[in-house]
Order: C-alpha cells, then structure tokens, then sequence
C-alpha cells in the first residue's frame, strides 16, 4: 500500500476547503477584531479591510511593554467553488505574514456573531531548528458606536445690548429760515441758530432747502460741546431720497469699519476714510454704531473742498 504523505501545504488546502454551515460575505470579516484570551501569547489584534476586491489584514502580536505590530499584508477569500461570488461567499481567509526568521500564515473563519476563529501556522527560516508550530484563537469585534445626533437646540434669544444714547435737538423745517446775524448768515429756528455759513450765502440757502425737501426735524450729535460727528433726521428715521444738484458719495454701510490710521481714528470704506476722529475711538465707535442703525448709504455735502453743511441719508 501506497503511503499518502499529507504535507503541511495539503493539510492546510484540506482546512481552506472544509465546509461551514452557512457562507460567509467580505462585511463578516470587516472590522477590528481582538483576541478574547488576554493572556494570550500570540496575536491579539486584527485590522480587517477592503477596497474592491483587494482585501488587507493588519495583525499585532504579544510583546513587552505594548504589542508588537506585524504590519498589513493582503489577504484572500476562499469561495465554495470556482463559479461562486467570492466576496458574496467567500467562507475562509488568508493571509501570510513573514519576518527575517519565520513565515506565519493566519486562517480566519467566522465563527458566529461578531466572533472570528484566527488559526496561526509558523514556520520558522532561520535555520534554528526551533519547531514549528500552529495556534488556534477566537476574536471577538470591537463595535464602534455611530454617535447619534442630538435633536437641534434652540438657538438662544439674543439679549438686547445697551441702548445706544444719541444727542438730538428737535426743531421744526417749517420755521426753519436764513438769517444774517452780525454779518454772518445762519439758519434759525426762531431765536435759535442751528447753522453757520460765515459769509456763504449761497450755501446757507442751498442747505435750507435741502433741509425742507427732506422734512429734517431733528440735528444730532457725537461728542458736543466740540463734535466730531453731526448727522440729521427726519422724525427719527434716516432722510430718504435725493434732490437734484445734490453732491453725495455713496458708501456700503455693510462693510465700513473703524480703524486707526497713523494714529487717528477713522471710518473706513475700504481704502477710503470717511470720517476722522482723531484721538477719540469712542466717538468713532459710536459714529459708526449710529451709521449701522440707520442704514445711511450716502454721505453728502454742501460747499466742497470746504463744507460749511454736511448730512447722511439713504
């Protein structure tokens, strides 16, 4: 009688091909996988993965003071038979891990939910006539656990900032009139002088009708008794419209800013400063908080290069 001489290859092929109760698929290999003995002197951890058909398997063996890490080699499925879907059915893996003196293959089949069987078969190439030798392990998968959303918060009521004190006189455009007083001409409201144009008459009767076309009833300021910053209303609203000949540059109240500008404080369209307040960053900032709230979009003037009546509207 003919010996039959199973080789440690043919065993191996035998194991590979040996059938399972059920098939498996590519996600039942998937995961991270740790060994369930943990005193275990072998293998105590598993990266399984896949892009495609190319499947890889990290392992991590037992050293001192951490785990020794193997590295990632491919790894390959077994089907049932040679017309099955391999990452359908596929119902064993290999792969071979191999050092400078040993080569380790690792057989993993599933063995039931979320567990795997890992057997490893090392042979040693360093000539150190150590035996060979084979371990059996079962892993169990670590679960990652998808964190669930949080329903959507409502957002916090914003709370109101402190309100903003503005400095207004209210007068009445109908009484409104140019008057010249000890030589200079002024308008008035009655016995009270609003505005003065020294010896430009013109300009006096100029910023009086643009007053009256607008209904302006109220003159506001930013740092009396020596203002910064003078800008009119219309019964607490922003004068709205335009008037023909009327000299105005047009800015974006969005994207003004305040900014210090070798040392004086001004605000800002860009590169072009609109208004300077020298050393006095609080009155720019408040300047600037009353041009936000009123959405001015234009700052306009009567008399340049030299203004004697400068007003802000939208």
């Amino acid at each position: 009688m003919k010996k039959i001489l199973l080789t440690v290859s043919s065993f191996l092929l035998l194991l590979l091909l040996h059938q399972s109760v059920s098939w498996a698929s590519i996600n039942q290999f998937n995961g991270t996988w740790v060994n369930m003995d943990i005193n275990t002197r072998g293998m105590t951890k598993m990266e399984i993965s896949h892009q495609g058909s190319a499947i890889k398997l990290h392992a991590w063996g037992k050293c001192h003071p951490q785990d020794c890490d193997w590295g990632t080699v491919p790894a390959f499925l077994f089907a049932p038979n040679v017309s099955a879907d391999m990452m359908q059915t596929g119902k064993t893996m290999s792969a071979m891990f191999k050092t400078s003196f040993s080569q380790t293959l690792v057989i993993v089949k599933p063995a039931g939910n979320n567990r795997l069987k890992a057997e490893t078969f090392t042979r040693f190439t360093d000539g150190s006539n150590r035996s060979n030798y084979t371990s059996s392990a079962t892993f169990k998968r670590m679960l990652m656990l998808t964190p669930v959303p949080l329903p959507p918060q409502p957002l916090p009521i914003p709370q109101p900032g402190p309100a903003l004190q503005e400095d207004c006189l209210s007068f009445n455009p109908q009484n409104a009139s140019v008057k010249n007083i000890n030589g200079s001409w002024k308008i008035v409201d009655g016995s009270h002088w609003m505005f003065d144009f020294g010896n430009k008459q013109n300009e006096a009767y100029r910023a009086l009708k643009i007053i009256k076309h607008y209904g302006m009833n109220q003159t506001c300021f930013v740092g009396r008794p020596d203002p910064s910053f003078q800008y009119m209303l219309v019964s607490g609203k922003a004068p709205k419209g335009g008037i023909p000949g009327e000299d105005c540059i047009r800015f974006n109240p969005n994207t003004i800013q305040v900014k210090n500008v070798s040392g004086s404080w001004k605000i800002v369209d860009g590169n072009h400063w609109m208004f300077d307040f020298g050393n006095k960053k609080a009155e720019a900032e408040k300047a600037f908080a009353i041009i936000k709230k009123y959405g001015f979009t234009r700052s306009c003037f009567v008399g340049r290069p030299d203004p004697s009546f400068q007003y802000l509207r939208k």
